[in-house]
């Protein structure tokens, strides 16, 4: 079974990200800091990482760069209120996945 982290603090959002990514072969597994995320990626079998870079306990990028060192071919989608083009070079840099569909 595909098994997808969701690492956003707002209870809504990742609530509602669970609720809408979640099918009978995908289990939606939430966390609402770094610490969690950690540990849950130490259990293995996370085949995508949906991340928030604004977390209570630290920066959702460097989580970021801990993934794609320990495990580059993990995909990683990163959630963010900021648009500044430097975050989303930074990001691009350190491993997330640009979108690939437009509509």
């Amino acid at each position: 079974m595909e098994q997808l982290l969701i690492v956003e603090d707002d209870k809504g959002l990742n609530a509602g990200l669970s609720k809408a990514l979640r099918t009978e072969n995908r289990e939606v597994v939430s966390c609402f800091d770094i610490r969690s995320a950690r540990e849950q990626l130490m259990c293995g079998g996370v085949s995508l990482v949906i991340l928030d870079v604004n977390l209570p306990d630290g920066n959702g990028a460097s989580l970021l760069r801990e993934i794609k060192k320990t495990t580059p071919s993990l995909p990683v989608i990163l959630l963010t209120a900021n648009d500044m083009d430097d975050d989303i070079v930074a990001g691009l840099e350190d491993g997330a996945k640009a979108p690939t569909h437009t509509c």
